[in-house]
C-alpha cells in the first residue's frame, strides 16, 4: 500500500514538473528577455511580482504592452517603481521595442550600447536615476527616435556628435549631469538650446553661450560677424582729430533730426487732439439726445462711474482695434488708472446684431467661471451696442498659434496641454453645471482668449444656445465656422452638446498640429484635419502630425491627446464622450499616474 502511494506521489511530482516546464517553454523569446532584464533589477518593492516564468504570456505583466495579436514587446513603462540595479544589455534583444520608460528609479551603471539594437525605438526616458559612464555613440543609429531624456543622472564624458543624425528628434534633455567638452552642433543638435544642456558645469559652446577654452587655456571667442572687428588706428594724433570730427558731425546731424521729429510729433498731437475734441463733442450731443446711454455693470466690480466709461468708450478709434468679427469690432480701452478692458462694439446696422447682443447678455450676465471670458458690463449708444470684458493680454489662441503676433515664442507642448485643459473646463461648465445647459456652437481657436499666464478663456457667446427644451437648439440656419462643425450639424442644423465636443476635438488637433482645420495641405488631398490625422495615424506617421515648433512634445501625451481628439471627432455623435469625460481624460494625461494605474491605462501614463 505504501509503495502504491509513493508511486502516485512520484507520478504527480513528475507531472507537475512537466507542466511547469511546459509553461516556461510557452514564453516567447521576448518573454525570456524580460526575465533576464528583471534579473538585473533590484526590485525592493516587489513591483514586478507578476513577471513569472510560469506564465503563458508576458503581455499582461506590469508595465509591458505588446503589439496587437503579437507577443512582441512594444513598450516598457516602469517609472516611479524604486527599481535598483542596472539596465541589462539583454535590452537589445527586444528588436521591436518602441518606448523605454525607466525614469525616476534608482538604477546605476552604464547605459548599455546594445540599446541601439532596438532599431524601432521612438522614446527613451531614463531621467532621475544614477546612471554612470558616457552616452553610447550607438544611440545615433536610432533613426526613429523622437525623445531622448537622460537628465538628472551621473553621466560623464562628451556629447556624441552622432546624436545629430537623429533627424526625427523632437525632445532632447541631457541636463543635470557631469558631461563635459564642447557641445556639438552637428545636424539636429543645432536646434536645441540651453534647456537641453543646463546643469553640466563643464560643457561649453554656442547652445549655452559659454565660450570654450582654447589650447592655451584662454576662452575661445564665439563666432561673430566681421563687422564687429574694431578698427585699430595706426597714427594716434591723426586718429584723435578724425574721431573728434566724426563726433561733432554726428551730434549736429542728431540735433537736426531731433528737432524735425519733435516738430512732426507736435503737429500730429495737435491734429489728434482736434479730432478727439470734435468726436467728444459729437458723443456728448448723442448722450444728451438719448438718455438710455448708460452703463450697466455685472458682478459689481467696476470702480468707475457710467460717465467715465462712456467717455472712454466714445474716444476709441482705429488705433485701439485689437480684433474684428462678423458682428463688430473689438477695442482695447485703457482707463485713467491704467486698468485695461476689451470692448466689443456691435454695429446696430448689421443684420442679426440685436440677437447677438441679447444672447451674450443673457448668457454671460448670469454665469462666471475662471475659464470663461468675464463680462464686466454693457452700454447701449445710439450708433452701437457695447460689451465690456476683461482684457486678455495674449489675444486669441489663433493669433499666437498661427499669426505669431508680436514675435512671441511658439507655444510649447506643456502650454498647449494647459490651454486644452482650461478650455475643456470652461466648456464642461457650460454643458454640465449651468441651468439651463448651454451649447456654445462656435468653439474655435479665435474664440479661446489667453491672459498673460496663458490661462484660456472661452469667449464669443453670440451664437450660443440655452437648452431649455428639446426644440430650443434646432435651427434653420447653420451657424459657426467651417472646419469646426460636426457633420450631423451641417446636415440637420441640430446643435447639441456633442456638436461642441466635435468642435473641441478639432481644436485639440489644431493644438497638436499647429495647423488650421482647413489648411491647404489637407484640401489638396480632399481632407480636413480630422481625415488627415486618421490617415497619418493609419500609416504610423505620428512624427508628421506634431507641430515641428513643439520640440518638447513627448510621445506618451501626444498619443493620448490624439486618442481623445479621435473620440471627440467620431462620426457618430452617440459615440463621442461628454465634455465631463473629455475633461477627466485630459486631467489624467497631465497628472502623474499611480503605479496601480499603469496596466489599464498605459496610453495615459
Amino acid at each position: 500500500m505504501k509503495m502504491g502511494l509513493l508511486m502516485v506521489f512520484a507520478l504527480s511530482l513528475i507531472s507537475a514538473t512537466t507542466l511547469l516546464s511546459t509553461h516556461s517553454l510557452a514564453l516567447t523569446e521576448d518573454g525570456k528577455t524580460l526575465l533576464e532584464i528583471k534579473g538585473q533589477f533590484n526590485d525592493s518593492r516587489n513591483s514586478l511580482w507578476n513577471w513569472r516564468a510560469t506564465d503563458a504570456s508576458h503581455c499582461n505583466w506590469t508595465g509591458i504592452s505588446c503589439y496587437p495579436n503579437e507577443d512582441l514587446v512594444r513598450s516598457i513603462n516602469l517609472p516611479y517603481m524604486q527599481l535598483g540595479g542596472i539596465i541589462s544589455s539583454s535590452i537589445g534583444k527586444l528588436r521591436r521595442l518602441q518606448r523605454l520608460a525607466l525614469h525616476q528609479n534608482s538604477l546605476h551603471g552604464p547605459i548599455p550600447a546594445e540599446i541601439a539594437q532596438c532599431t524601432e525605438l521612438k522614446a527613451i526616458y531614463l531621467r532621475a536615476n544614477y546612471l554612470q559612464g558616457s552616452i553610447p555613440i550607438e544611440i545615433g543609429n536610432l533613426s526613429y527616435l523622437t525623445i531622448l531624456d537622460l537628465s538628472s543622472n551621473s553621466l560623464k564624458g562628451s556629447i556624441p556628435p552622432s546624436i545629430g543624425q537623429l533627424k526625427r528628434l523632437l525632445t532632447l534633455n541631457l541636463s543635470t549631469n557631469f558631461l563635459s567638452g564642447q557641445i556639438p552642433t552637428d545636424g539636429i543638435l543645432a536646434a536645441f538650446g540651453n534647456k537641453s544642456f543646463v546643469g553640466n558645469l563643464d560643457l561649453c559652446g554656442l547652445p549655452i553661450q559659454k565660450p570654450c577654452l582654447g589650447s592655451l587655456g584662454f576662452p575661445a571667442v564665439l563666432p561673430h560677424s566681421n563687422d564687429d572687428e574694431p578698427q585699430v588706428p595706426t597714427n594716434t594724433k591723426h586718429s584723435t582729430h578724425y574721431v573728434h570730427g566724426i563726433l561733432i558731425g554726428a551730434m549736429s546731424t542728431l540735433g537736426v533730426a531731433l528737432v524735425a521729429l519733435l516738430s512732426f510729433l507736435w503737429i500730429c498731437f495737435l491734429s489728434k487732439k482736434e479730432r478727439v475734441s470734435k468726436k467728444y463733442t459729437e458723443m456728448k450731443k448723442q448722450v444728451v439726445a438719448d438718455p438710455s446711454a448708460k452703463l450697466i455693470t455685472f458682478h459689481g466690480d467696476l470702480p468707475y462711474s457710467s460717465w467715465e466709461i462712456i467717455e472712454k468708450l466714445e474716444l476709441l478709434s482705429e488705433e485701439n482695434v485689437v480684433g474684428s468679427g462678423g458682428f463688430g469690432t473689438v477695442y482695447k480701452m485703457v482707463m485713467n488708472d491704467c486698468s485695461i478692458f476689451a470692448v466689443k462694439r456691435i454695429d446696430r446696422s448689421r443684420e442679426g446684431s440685436d440677437k447677438v447682443f441679447e444672447r451674450e447678455l443673457e448668457i454671460l450676465g448670469s454665469i462666471k467661471h475662471i475659464n470663461l471670458v468675464n463680462l464686466r458690463g454693457y452700454c447701449q449708444l445710439p450708433s452701437a451696442k457695447l460689451l465690456i470684458y476683461d482684457y486678455m493680454g495674449y489675444g486669441s489662441l489663433d493669433d499666437i498659434l498661427h499669426e505669431n503676433v508680436q514675435e512671441q515664442q511658439p507655444l510649447n507642448w506643456n502650454a498647449r496641454l494647459r490651454i486644452a485643459l482650461g478650455s475643456a473646463r470652461g466648456l464642461a461648465y457650460l454643458h454640465h453645471d449651468c441651468c439651463p445647459r448651454i451649447v456654445h456652437r462656435d468653439i474655435k481657436s479665435s474664440n479661446i482668449l489667453l491672459d498673460e499666464n496663458l490661462e484660456p478663456r472661452v469667449s464669443d457667446f453670440g451664437l450660443a444656445k440655452l437648452l431649455i427644451d428639446e426644440e430650443a437648439h434646432v435651427t434653420t440656419v447653420v451657424a459657426g465656422t467651417f472646419g469646426y462643425l460636426a457633420p450631423e450639424y451641417l446636415q440637420s442644423g441640430r446643435a447639441t452638446e456633442k456638436s461642441d465636443v466635435y468642435s473641441f476635438g478639432v481644436l485639440l488637433l489644431e493644438l497638436v498640429t499647429g495647423k488650421r482645420p482647413t489648411d491647404p495641405a489637407f484640401v489638396k488631398r480632399g481632407l480636413n484635419v480630422v481625415g488627415w490625422m486618421n490617415t497619418l495615424i493609419g500609416e504610423n506617421r505620428l512624427e508628421d502630425i506634431v507641430d515641428e515648433r513643439c520640440i518638447d512634445a513627448n510621445v506618451e501625451t501626444v498619443e493620448a491627446v490624439l486618442d481623445i481628439a479621435a473620440r471627440c471627432t467620431n462620426a457618430n455623435p452617440d459615440d463621442r464622450p461628454s465634455m465631463n469625460r473629455v475633461l477627466q481624460m485630459l486631467e489624467e494625461v497631465m497628472s502623474p499616474c499611480p503605479s496601480e494605474f499603469y496596466e489599464s491605462h498605459l496610453d495615459y501614463c
